[in-house]
């Protein structure tokens, strides 16, 4: 038997023994204390902690700015349990694959999000960083999940944060605009459209011209689509599959960036849209379903590759 699965027995034996009591928490957070000490005992004996219980290793010193709470930052992360180093999260997709934790909707790469609305150990540790620095962190669960656990962190458990502070975003407003000035000024053909109810541009750069009248509004008509965020992930595709995504123009059934865009195309006419997140997901981004991993980053600017095919009634079809 494992130490996890000792750990695991004890705890949840001493738990509900008696009712949940307040004595019962007591037996798990000194359980918790005890097995916290021997891990540090035995890997980090002369580690001192900070003012609020955290431990901090720094394996290579950033240089830049550190972030301050509001700031967005981007970060790599390997995460475990203690004392079992079990590994429950991360947005690198080698480590999530390693580790049985891939999700094909999850958007792998550095973690985009707001400093200062992650559990307090995290942002503890992020905050002692700079940019460019690697450290790992360890923690009680009083400055992290506590008793509620999350996932596959069970209550009252330690963990551990392999970090790498890859940038940080003071305004992720200013720093999308940056990107897409940078995207159009490469790319000469971009046509920009504004967006009369909110005054958004968005940009369309067409490619192949098409054989009708520009679409327009109510008219039904299949997508095929590769979308990606400007760094060059890929968040979604249809390319390769047997009938494209069906849409009609007007009807608020996809993101606005698409229903102001797709009526510059024209039917068999291919292109690209740029659309800033106020036409896209937002200021929050976007969730996988019944999950809290990011598809969609926050403040996101979205390129789509995108060619256009008249919708074929099913009637047609059969014919």
């Amino acid at each position: 038997m494992n130490r996890r699965i000792i750990i695991i027995l004890v705890i949840t034996g001493a738990f509900f023994a008696s009712g949940c009591s307040e004595e019962n928490f007591d037996h798990m957070v000194a359980a918790e204390d005890r097995y916290f000490q021997l891990y540090l005992d035995k890997y980090y004996p002369n580690l001192p902690p900070t003012d609020s219980g955290l431990y901090y290793i720094e394996f290579q010193e950033g240089e830049g700015a550190s972030p301050d709470t509001g700031d967005y930052v981007l970060i790599n992360y390997l995460a475990y349990t203690i004392p079992d180093e079990i590994v429950f999260d991360t947005y690198t997709e080698t480590w999530a694959r390693d580790h049985n934790l891939y999700n094909s909707s999850v958007m792998y790469g550095p973690y985009k999000y707001k400093h200062g609305t992650e559990i307090p150990g995290l942002k503890q540790g992020v905050s002692m960083m700079k940019e460019g620095g690697i450290a790992r962190i360890l923690f009680k669960s009083d400055l992290g999940y506590g008793l509620d656990g999350y996932n596959n962190v069970g209550a009252y458990e330690s963990l551990m944060y392999d970090i790498e502070l890859v940038d940080v975003i003071g305004d992720p407003a200013v720093r999308e605009q940056e990107l897409i000035d940078a995207f159009v000024e490469e790319h000469p053909r971009a046509y920009p459209v504004r967006d009369a109810e909110t005054g958004v541009v968005i940009y369309y750069i067409p490619d192949v011209a098409g054989d009708s009248a520009q679409i327009k509004e109510g008219d039904a008509v299949e997508i095929f689509y590769t979308g990606q965020l400007l760094d060059g992930r890929i968040f979604d595709s249809n390319i390769g599959a047997a009938s494209g995504f069906e849409v009609t123009i007007g009807e608020g059934d996809v993101i606005r960036g698409w229903d102001l865009g797709l009526k510059w195309f024209r039917y068999g006419g291919t292109g690209q849209l740029l659309i800033p997140h106020q036409l896209a997901y937002g200021e929050e981004g976007s969730k996988v379903s019944n999950t809290d991993k990011t598809s969609i980053p926050p403040y996101e600017a979205l390129l789509f590759d995108i060619e256009v095919t008249k919708k074929v009634p099913e009637i047609d079809k059969k014919d």
